[in-house]
C-alpha cells in the first residue's frame, strides 16, 4: 500500500485533525509556567480522567504513584499541571484484567511452590486481587509505562514508535492495524488497542487504550527465546555464548542524571544537562525460523531447519576455522550470529525523536529533517555490528523505484520507501561476489509485517535493553562484497552517529525545549577520550539553519570547550587505502586545532575562524556566475590547499540552497592513510597562541572516509553531493 494513501487512511479512518502547536515540554514540576500552555482553552488531563468514572482505578494509580525518589508529588498531579504530555489511559475494565491476570499468576506460582518447594515464586509485583492494596512502587512503574512528556496525536506518528520515552525510560511502539470494518486502529506495544484517540486536552493528548501497557523486563536474549518461531536462530545465539552480550543493561549503577556539566560560556553561563541515564541497549537483525526453512532464500538452496544446518550455511561464508567451537570468535556460527547484533537500540522509526535507523520526520526548533534533508537523495547510515572491524550500511533508497512486496502483504510499493542494509551500489543492482544477490539489500521488516509471518501473531520486540526486528533475507558479511560494492563510496558519518550511547540513552536527536546542549561527562562515550581536564564535550541538537548560520549535516554537531584536547576512534571500514575528511563550520569563536592521527601530526594546524584572511587562505569561492569549467578548476584549487565545500545533497533553506552554498560548511582533507583492522584514532589539539582565558571552540559535523580509487578515478570523478 502506497505510504501516503496510507497515511491519508489514517486520518479518515481516525477522524483526526491538525492539532495547535506543541507546548514547551515542562517535566516534572509542579509550578509551570502557563505561559506556556495550549491555546486552546478545555480540561486538564488529570480533570478528564478524574471527572469520567471509567478511569477511576487509572486515577487510582496515577494518585498512587510518586514522580521520582525526592518527590512527594503524584503523577496525578503532574497531569493537573500546564506543559505538554501523552496519556495512555486504560479502562477500570482494562485495569482490573491486568491485576487480575497478575495475581492468578502469583497465586498459581504460590500454589505450585507449596506443592514442590523447588518451583520458583513468580513475582509479578501484585500479591493481591484488589487494586487498593497495590504497593506505591508498582503503581508507579505501571503510571510511568503510559505517560510521555510531550503530546502526541497518533495521525503524525510513523508505524515504528512513539518519538520520546515514556516516563520509565521505555519507547512505546506503535503499528497501524486494519480492522474488518476497513477502519484503522493504532495498536500499542502489540498488546493495546486505542479504542479512542487524540482526546485534546489543555496539557496534552489522553489515548483511551483497551489493556494496560506493560513493557517486556526481558532482556533482548530472553525476549528473543521466548518466541518459538526465532527457535533457531535462538539456538545459535545461545551455542555462540553471544546471549551473554545480550544481557547488558546496567552500565554504571551510580550514574547520577542530576549532576550538571560547567557553564557554557556562550550562552548567559547557562548550565546544560548531562544525560539523563546510562545505559546499554542493542538491535537484533533476526532471521524467523519460516525464512531460513525456505529454501529460495539463501545461495545455497538450504531448508535450514536444525541448528546443524545452520553451520553449514555459516561455513560456506566464513569458512571452518575453530569448527565446532562456537563460542570462537573465529567459528563461522559464531561470525554469523554476531554480524546480526548493532551496538545500539535502534527504531524501525522513530517519527521526530531520537532512536530511529535513519532520521526522518523531524521538526522541531527551526529544524525540519524533510526540508534539509530532501528526498531526491538517499538517506544513509553505518552501524557496527558485534563482528569485530565489521559494519553495516542503512539506506532509505529513495531514489529507487523498484517494486517490492512486503511479506504477506497484497499489493506492493518500491525498495525506496524501505530500509534496506546493505544497499548495493548501481541503484542496488551490483553484485560482485556470486551467491551474495541472496544477501545484499535486505530489507528491516516493520513489527505488523513480522506479525504475519507463521507464529508470529504476538510478536513482541521491545526488551529492556533492545529491540528485536525480522528481515526478509539471510544477512551475510563477505569482506569482498562489502569494499568492492557496499562500501566502495564516500563514506559519510555525522560526527554524533559513531557514539552508541547518544543514541542509547536519548541524547542524539532529542526533543527537550529547556536545553540545546547536553554535557557529555568524560568516560561516557567509550570511542571518546578526553586527554585533559580542560576539555568541555557537548552536544548540540538540531537547530535552526540558514546561509549564513550554521549549518549542520543531519542537523546536530559536536561542539567542545576549552584548551581541549581529545581524541576519538573512527568507524571500522574494510582493509584499504582512504582519504579522511572532516566536516565543520567556521566561527569567530573557535580557534585553531592540530590534528593526530593513530599519534603522527597531520600536517599544519587548521584555523576555525572566519576571517577574511582565513578565507583567502582557504580559497573559498562563490560559484554563481562561474561555468561549470571554471568550478571545476576553482575546486582543484580548494583541494591543493587541504579543503573542499561542503556537499551539495544537504539543504541548509527552504528555497533548495545546499551546504555547498555556504562560505561557514567546509570539509577538511586530514590525510591518505592505511586503515588495517583494528583500531584507529584521529586527535584534535587545540593551539591557538595566547587563548588563555578566552572561549575556545572546537565544531566537528560529519566525518568522511573515503577509499582513494574513487577519488583517482578519471572515469567517473566524485560528486560535489
Amino acid at each position: 500500500m502506497n505510504m501516503t494513501i496510507f497515511k491519508n487512511m489514517k486520518a479518515i479512518a481516525l477522524g483526526l485533525f491538525i492539532s495547535s502547536s506543541l507546548a514547551v515540554m515542562t517535566g516534572c514540576e509542579d509550578e509551570v509556567d502557563k505561559g506556556n500552555r495550549f491555546t486552546f482553552t478545555g480540561e486538564l488531563i488529570a480533570d478528564h480522567l478524574q471527572d469520567n468514572p471509567e478511569f477511576s482505578d487509572f486515577c487510582f494509580i496515577l494518585d498512587k504513584a510518586k514522580i521520582g525518589k525526592k518527590s512527594s508529588s503524584s503523577i496525578l498531579k503532574t497531569l493537573s499541571t500546564y506543559g505538554s504530555y501523552t496519556c495512555f489511559a486504560p479502562t477500570n475494565e482494562a485495569m482490573r484484567a491486568y491485576i487480575e491476570k497478575l495475581y492468578n499468576e502469583y497465586n498459581e506460582s504460590v500454589e505450585q511452590n507449596r506443592l514442590d518447594p523447588d518451583h520458583s515464586i513468580i513475582n509479578t509485583g501484585v500479591t493481591s486481587p484488589i487494586l487498593e492494596e497495590v504497593s506505591d512502587s508498582f503503581a508507579t512503574e505501571i503510571a510511568k509505562n503510559h505517560i510521555i512528556e510531550m503530546g502526541y496525536k497518533t495521525i503524525d506518528i510513523n508505524e515504528g514508535a512513539f518519538p520520546m520515552v515514556t516516563m520509565n525510560r521505555r519507547f512505546t511502539t506503535i503499528i497501524f492495524q486494519q480492522n474488518e470494518d476497513g477502519s484503522i486502529s493504532p495498536i500499542l506495544n502489540n498488546e493495546a488497542r486505542i479504542i479512542r484517540q487524540d482526546l485534546e486536552m489543555e496539557n496534552g493528548y489522553i489515548q483511551v487504550v483497551d489493556a494496560v501497557l506493560a513493557p517486556s523486563s526481558k532482556m533482548s536474549n530472553e525476549l528473543l527465546a521466548a518466541q518459538p518461531s526465532f527457535s533457531t536462530f535462538s539456538e545459535a545465539l545461545k551455542a555462540t555464548g553471544l546471549d551473554e552480550i545480550l544481557t547488558e543493561y546496567e552500565i554504571d549503577p551510580n550514574y547520577d542524571n542530576t549532576v550538571l556539566g560547567p557553564p557554557f560560556q556562550t550562552q548567559n553561563n547557562a548550565t546544560p544537562p548531562v544525560p539523563e541515564e546510562n545505559h546499554q541497549r542493542f538491535t537484533l537483525l533476526v532471521e524467523s525460523d519460516d525464512l531460513l526453512a525456505d529454501p529460495t532464500k539463501n545461495s545455497l538452496g538450504m531448508s535450514i531447519k536444525t541448528l546443524d544446518d545452520l553451520v553449514k550455511f555459516a561455513e560456506h561464508w566464513y569458512g571452518t576455522e575453530a569448527q565446532g567451537e562456537y563460542d570462537n570468535p573465529n567459528n563461522a556460527l559464531y561470525k554469523f550470529v554476531a554480524y546480526h547484533i548493532i551496538d545500539r537500540q535502534l527504531l524501525y522509526s522513530s517519527s521526530t525523536g531520537p532512536g530511529g535507523f535513519l532520521m526522518e520526520g523531524y521538526d522541531h526548533k527551526e529544524f525540519k529533517s524533510e526540508v534539509n534533508m530532501p528526498t531526491a537523495f538517499d538517506r544513509y547510515d553505518y552501524f557496527e555490528t558485534r563482528l569485530p572491524y565489521t559494519m553495516i550500511k542503512v539506506t532509505k533508497p529513495f531514489t529507487n523505484t523498484t517494486p517490492y512486496t512486503r511479506y504477506g502483504a497484497e499489493s506492493s510499493t518500491s525498495l525506496g520507501q524501505e530500509i534496506v542494509i546493505n544497499y548495493a551500489q548501481d541503484n542496488g543492482t551490483r553484485c560482485v561476489v556470486p551467491g551474495m544477490e541472496h544477501h545484499i539489500n535486505v530489507v528491516v521488516e516493520p513489527a505488523g509485517v513480522s506479525q504475519r509471518r507463521p507464529g508470529l501473531e504476538e510478536f513482541n520486540q521491545n526488551a529492556q535493553n533492545g529491540i528485536i526486528h525480522t528481515i526478509d533475507r539471510i544477512l551475510i558479511y563477505n569482506e569482498e562484497e562489502m569494499s568492492g560494492n557496499i562500501l566502495n563510496e564516500r563514506m559519510r558519518w555525522d560526527i554524533m552517529s559513531i557514539f552508541p550511547e547518544l543514541t542509547n540513552n536519548g541524547v542524539r536527536w532529542q526533543l527537550q525545549d529547556q536545553y540545546t546542549l547536553t554535557y557529555i561527562p568524560n568516560g561516557f562515550c567509550k570511542r571518546f577520550e578526553s586527554l585533559n581536564n580542560d576539555t568541555h564535550v557537548y552536544y548540540l541538537r538540531p537547530h535552526a539553519t540558514g546561509l549564513g548560520g550554521y549549518v549542520n549535516f543531519q542537523g546536530d554537531e559536536l561542539l567542545v570547550i576549552g584548551k581541549y584536547d581529545f581524541q576519538y576512534r573512527i568507524p571500522y571500514v574494510p582493509e584499504g587505502n582512504y582519504e579522511l575528511r572532516f566536516g565543520f563550520s567556521m566561527s569567530d569563536a573557535r580557534g585553531i586545532v592540530q590534528m593526530y592521527f593513530d599519534g603522527k601530526i597531520c600536517g599544519i594546524p587548521v584555523n576555525l575562524k572566519n576571517t577574511s584572511e582565513n578565507m583567502t587562505f582557504i580559497g573559498w569561492f562563490d560559484e554563481e556566475s562561474m561555468s561549470e569549467d571554471e568550478i571545476k578548476e576553482n575546486d582543484k584549487a580548494m583541494r591543493n590547499r587541504g579543503f573542499m565545500k561542503a556537499p551539495a545533497s544537504y539543504h541548509v533553506t527552504n528555497d533548495g540552497n545546499s551546504m555547498r552554498e555556504s562560505d561557514l560548511a567546509l570539509r577538511k582533507i586530514v590525510g591518505t592513510y592505511r586503515l588495517s583492522k583494528g583500531d584507529h584514532w584521529l586527535r584534535m589539539k587545540e593551539v591557538t597562541e595566547n587563548s588563555t582565558g578566552k572561549l575556545c571552540e572546537f565544531n566537528q559535523d560529519y566525518i568522511e572516509i573515503v577509499p582513494t580509487n574513487i577519488i583517482t578515478d578519471q572515469r567517473k570523478p566524485e560528486d560535489i553531493y
